[in-house]
């Protein structure tokens, strides 16, 4: 053998773990390393053995051209090398502690300039600097898909499939991260499936999403896929009737059967591009009873508000006290904030009973 690198516990994450990876990765073609360690995560036991020999040590005699140690020289005694090589990745300085010596290492290799300084403060030892080897991966895409319904088992809007699809997105080895905005207490049981907690405007997360999901058994018009699309933000939906009757069609979005038999986690992986759609028109104006308009806006105006029992239900904050609100908990917004919470909202919900109108923002309020 030429090179052996011994380390004595090869962890799940660390930045020694991350040296190793990338000295294997960059120079494993073009040089014989063999990694020996007392415990390993197999991850990463498996991640460096597509680019050099890895195993565990078992109390045998080594013989090699080249030995690296890396904190601990566990083994030392028992590897005959040419050159004896300790790598200094510590400040040992700043961690107050005296790193393991041994008389038979012929060279000290120092991770940077500040190691260097402080290993010959604290040792007296000469190293020579050479910075860790980098070799960034290609990075893979990563879409962002976002759902917000409520999602109790069995209730129709999809949580089974959300499930399932997470689950072969991850049986395919496709990164994704999958928002969902809902007051449901039974999380998925997914690490990238993550649950948000419920808000009155997630439009901002919408528009950054790569694909809006709603996996529903049934809809009759479905605002959430109306406004992700009028976005610019493509839909993962089920072939409710009612989507082909909004203008949902193979450019703006990619429709699953109920039992998902026609799944396809490539094309969601793949995604759609940013759509251009128009909401289907409305005859409002047509429906109304005729008549000028007697009232008008001021942002002046303030109302006085009282918490229903839904904030509590759905164990939703309110945005200016950033918390949940008990029932009956009286407070003062603004037109937006109170149309909102009268129920122009994702949930269709009233959190709120208007009390009083306070023009010009004037309030005598002694609560």
């Amino acid at each position: 053998m030429k090179n052996v690198i011994y380390f004595s516990n090869i962890n799940v994450i660390g930045g020694v773990e991350t040296f190793f990876y990338y000295l294997a990765k960059k120079y494993g073609k073009t040089h014989d390393i063999n990694f020996y360690y007392d415990i390993g995560d197999p991850q990463q036991i498996k991640r460096l053995a597509k680019y050099a020999r890895v195993q565990k040590y078992c109390g045998e005699e080594i013989t090699c051209e080249t030995a690296i140690f890396n904190y601990n020289l566990g083994i030392i005694d028992h590897v005959h090398a040419k050159e004896y090589i300790q790598v200094i990745h510590g400040d040992y300085k700043a961690l107050g502690i005296q790193p393991f010596m041994s008389d038979k290492i012929t060279r000290y290799v120092s991770v940077s300039e500040l190691v260097q300084g402080t290993f010959e403060e604290v040792t007296g030892k000469k190293s020579e600097v050479c910075y860790n080897p980098v070799l960034m991966d290609e990075p893979k895409k990563v879409p962002l898909i976002v759902s917000a319904s409520r999602l109790e088992w069995g209730n129709g809007k999809g949580k089974e499939r959300i499930e399932e699809i997470g689950r072969r997105l991850n049986e395919a080895n496709m990164p994704y991260l999958w928002l969902v905005f809902t007051a449901d207490t039974d999380p998925i049981r997914n690490p990238n499936i993550i649950y948000m907690k419920p808000s009155l405007n997630i439009v901002d997360y919408i528009k950054k999403a790569d694909l809006f999901a709603q996996l529903s058994d049934s809809e009759s018009f479905c605002y959430s896929v109306v406004e992700a699309l009028s976005l610019g933000t493509p839909c993962l939906v089920t072939r409710c009737p009612v989507f082909e009757e909004l203008g949902l069609d193979d450019s703006n979005s990619i429709k699953v059967n109920f039992d998902l038999s026609d799944l396809d986690v490539k094309k969601i992986y793949n995604g759609l591009p940013r759509v251009k759609y128009s909401p289907p028109p409305d005859r409002w104006g047509e429906i109304l009873a005729k008549g000028q308009p007697t009232y008008e806006y001021d942002k002046g105006f303030q109302y006085r508000v009282r918490a229903t029992d839904r904030f509590q239900a759905l164990d939703i904050r309110e945005a200016h006290h950033n918390r949940v609100l008990e029932e009956g908990e009286e407070f003062i917004v603004n037109f937006d904030s109170l149309q909102t919470l009268l129920g122009a909202n994702i949930y269709n919900t009233k959190f709120v009973d208007l009390i009083e109108t306070i023009k010009g923002g004037k309030i005598n309020d002694n609560k």
